[in-house]
C-alpha cells in the first residue's frame, strides 16, 4: 500500500517542479496538492474508460 503514495508522491513532485523551485519551502505543500491532482485524473480516467455507453 505505501508503493501508491509513493508513486503519487513522485507524480506530484514531477508535476509541482514544472511550477515552482525543488528549493522554495513550500514545494512539499505544492507536491501533495499535485499527488491530490493526479489522483483524481487517474480516478477520472478509470471511470470514463470503464463507463458504458
Amino acid at each position: 500500500m505505501e508503493w501508491i503514495l509513493q508513486t503519487l508522491m513522485m507524480l506530484g513532485a514531477a508535476a509541482a517542479s514544472i511550477f515552482i523551485h525543488r528549493d522554495s519551502p513550500n514545494f512539499e505543500v505544492v507536491q501533495g496538492m499535485m499527488a491530490i491532482l493526479v489522483l483524481v485524473g487517474i480516478v477520472l480516467v478509470i471511470t470514463f474508460a470503464l463507463r458504458r455507453k
